[in-house]
């Protein structure tokens, strides 16, 4: 009799876990696919605010350097970001500089999108998601600020722009941390999902998962 009431209740802890799970990710796959929809009516918000976040933040690089943001006319998913030097200075008057076009919505927002929808589909208290999506989107704009002063670095030390100068070692660690950190886009998931777990679990909710 026990045996049949454990195996009852291993059997219903089981269903509830995969009942858990689909649910979790109906509303991932849900929320995610609306955010990432959601991009042509917000995207030029978010193009607004990555470029007045990046002038706050870098406009200026010592006492040589500026840094400019730009959006092209004929894409609002990507933006110009120039690095002028104001020491290098042509006849006509115009500063040398350096310039890379990167993808805000597959560079960036589609990171966050994937972020947000972890947390929101994650089955805790309201206010626990809350705090958590609070949390984790300021941790994943953390990293887009890295992000973005890595390609600033990489920038400024092209040979056109010649206001940092870095040795080989310095230049290959630049260099290979731009090419992985914001060049891949699979980092950018791994990142955030490491995020998710930070914020999101504490120490007791993993026996209620694994359960």
């Amino acid at each position: 009799m026990d045996r049949e009431k454990s195996s009852a209740q291993t059997k219903s802890l089981g269903l509830i876990s995969t009942e858990t799970a689909i649910k979790f990710f109906c509303l991932f796959v849900l929320v995610y696919g609306l955010l990432m929809a959601a991009w042509p009516a917000v995207g030029a918000v978010y193009s607004k605010f990555y470029a007045a976040g990046g002038a706050f933040l870098f406009g200026s690089f010592g006492r040589g350097g500026i840094v400019r943001f730009s959006q092209p006319e004929d894409s609002k998913d990507n933006i110009y970001i120039t690095a002028l030097n104001r020491y290098r200075v042509d006849k006509n008057g115009k500063m040398s500089g350096a310039q890379l076009n990167h993808s805000i919505r597959y560079g960036d927002y589609i990171h966050i999108a994937f972020l947000t929808a972890l947390i929101v589909a994650t089955p805790l208290p309201l206010r626990r998601r809350g705090w958590a999506l609070v949390w984790g989107l300021i941790l994943m704009h953390a990293i887009v600020a890295f992000k973005l002063a890595i390609m600033i670095l990489n920038l400024f030390s092209n040979q056109r722009v010649s206001l940092l100068i870095l040795n080989a070692f310095w230049k290959d660690v630049v260099v290979t941390t731009n090419q992985v950190v914001v060049r891949h886009l699979t980092t950018g998931f791994i990142i955030a999902f490491f995020i998710w777990v930070l914020v999101s679990f504490r120490r007791e909710d993993w026996s209620k998962i694994a359960m």
